[in-house]
C-alpha cells in the first residue's frame, strides 16, 4: 500500500518530480565521470605493473634526453631479457593543430616487447613490409574516423612542422593502448635525415621485456652498471614507475577530484533538500490524517523517505546509465591523464555514483521528515514545516 501511495504522490506534482530527478541524474553523471579519473590513473599503473617491462632513459636528462639505439643489441645479450625496442616520439597533429597526440616510432621488435598490443599477426607482418604503415589505437581511430587502408597525413607540431604520410595498417583494440599511434622508426629517421637531422642511432628511450618479475631488479642494475661513465649513462625503471612519475607531474589530481565531488554532492544536496522540504510541506495535512487514523511515525516516515528515495534512484539510474554509455567504451583523456591514457567509467564508478545519489536522497529528506513526524496530529493541520 505504501508503494502505491508513493507513486501517486510522485504524480501529483510531476514537474517538480521530473526536475528533481533530472538534477540527480546530472549529478550522478558528473560524479561518475569525476571518480573515474583517479580510477583510470590507478588502472594505468596497475596494468603497467604486470607487463614485465623496463624503461631505459638518459640518466642526466631523463625523458628529454637521448639513448643510443645500439644499446638494444647489447642489452638483449643479458640473460633474462626477451627483447628490446627503441622508441622515438613526436607530438603529431591531424587536421586540428590544437589537438596534438604522441606518435611513437618503434623498431621492428615492437610485437615481441608488447605482446599485449592485441595486433593481429597479419597486420604486424604487413606493417613490417611497409614502413609507411601506421598502427592506431581504437579510441584514436574512432576519434578521427580512421579505417584500415586509409591514407592519413600527420604533422610534427615541433619546429619545422615535418609532414609524414601513413597508411592505416592496423587498429589495436587493447584498452591499455587506446590512444597510441605507432609507426616505423626507420621511416622517421629517413624523414629527419632528408631535413638535415642525422640522429639515426639516438632513441628517446628503450623498452625491454624480461622473462620474469624476479629478473627485473637484477637486469635494471646490470644495464645501469654497464653504461656508467659512458657518453650516455642510463637510468632504468619499471614501466609502472615511469607512468606514475608522468602522472605525478600533472598535480594532485586526487585532491582536486575529491574537492570537486564534495562540492557537487553538497550543492545538489542543498537543491534536493529544498525540493524535499516543499514536498513534505505539501504532505503535512496528509501526515496529520494518517497519524489520526493510527499510522505510526515509522510508517509515515517510510512514506516520505520512500518518495525521496524513488525520485533519487530514478535520477541515479538515468545518470549512471548515461555515464556508462558515454564513457564505458572509453574516451581520450588528453591532458587530464598526461596524454598516456584514457578515461573509462566501469561498474565500480557507477556504483559509487549511485551511492552518492542515495546519500543525497537521505541527506536532503532527513530533517524535513523528522520535523514532520514529530508534530502531534492536532497541531499538524495548523502548522507548516
Amino acid at each position: 500500500m505504501i508503494a502505491k501511495i508513493i507513486l501517486r504522490n510522485m504524480r501529483r506534482n510531476s514537474r517538480r518530480t521530473i526536475l528533481t530527478a533530472a538534477t540527480i541524474a546530472l549529478t550522478t553523471f558528473l560524479f561518475a565521470m569525476l571518480v573515474s579519473i583517479p580510477a583510470s590513473m590507478d588502472r594505468l599503473i596497475a596494468d603497467a605493473s604486470t607487463t614485465l617491462r623496463l624503461i631505459v632513459n638518459n640518466r642526466t636528462r631523463g625523458y628529454q634526453g637521448a639513448t643510443p639505439a645500439r644499446y638494444c643489441r647489447e642489452i638483449e645479450q643479458i640473460p633474462g631479457v626477451i627483447a628490446c625496442v627503441a622508441f622515438n616520439g613526436m607530438m603529431a597533429t591531424y587536421r586540428d593543430a590544437r589537438e596534438p597526440f604522441v606518435a611513437m616510432a618503434a623498431s621492428p621488435e615492437l610485437p615481441r616487447v608488447f605482446p599485449d598490443y592485441d595486433l593481429p599477426a597479419s597486420d604486424a607482418i604487413a606493417c613490417a613490409a611497409d614502413r609507411r604503415c601506421g598502427i592506431a589505437g581504437a579510441l584514436l581511430a574512432r576519434k578521427y574516423g580512421w579505417h584500415m587502408g586509409q591514407q592519413v597525413m600527420l604533422r610534427d607540431s615541433a619546429a619545422g612542422h615535418m609532414e609524414l604520410n601513413f597508411v592505416i595498417g592496423g587498429i589495436t583494440q587493447s584498452r591499455r593502448y587506446p590512444n597510441n599511434f605507432t609507426f616505423s622508426r626507420e621511416y622517421l629517421e629517413a624523414a629527419r635525415k632528408a631535413r638535415g637531422i642525422d640522429d639515426h642511432d639516438l632513441a628517446a628511450f628503450l623498452i625491454i621485456r624480461v622473462a620474469g618479475i624476479n629478473d627485473m631488479p637484477r637486469i635494471a642494475r646490470r644495464i645501469d652498471e654497464t653504461y656508467r661513465n659512458s657518453g650516455y649513462e642510463t637510468r632504468t625503471t619499471t614501466e609502472s614507475e615511469m607512468i606514475a612519475g608522468g602522472l605525478s607531474q600533472i598535480g594532485n589530481v586526487r585532491g582536486i577530484i575529491a574537492a570537486l565531488c564534495a562540492v557537487v554532492v553538497a550543492t545538489v544536496m542543498l537543491l534536493a533538500a529544498n525540493a524535499m522540504a516543499m514536498m513534505v510541506r505539501e504532505r503535512i495535512s496528509e501526515v496529520a490524517v494518517m497519524r489520526a487514523l493510527g499510522f505510526s511515525r515509522v510508517a509515515v516516515a517510510k512514506l516520505l523517505v520512500g518518495e525521496s528515495l524513488v525520485i533519487c534512484l530514478l535520477g541515479g539510474i538515468v545518470g549512471t546509465a548515461l555515464a556508462l554509455w558515454v564513457f564505458g567504451p572509453g574516451v581520450n583523456a588528453g591532458a587530464v591523464l598526461g596524454g598516456v591514457g584514457s578515461l573509462f567509467v566501469d561498474t565500480r564508478d557507477a556504483a559509487l555514483a549511485m551511492g552518492a545519489a542515495l546519500l543525497v536522497a537521505l541527506g536532503s529528506v532527513a530533517i524535513p521528515v523528522i520535523a514532520a513526524v514529530r508534530i502531534p496530529p492536532a497541531m499538524a493541520f495548523r502548522r507548516v514545516v
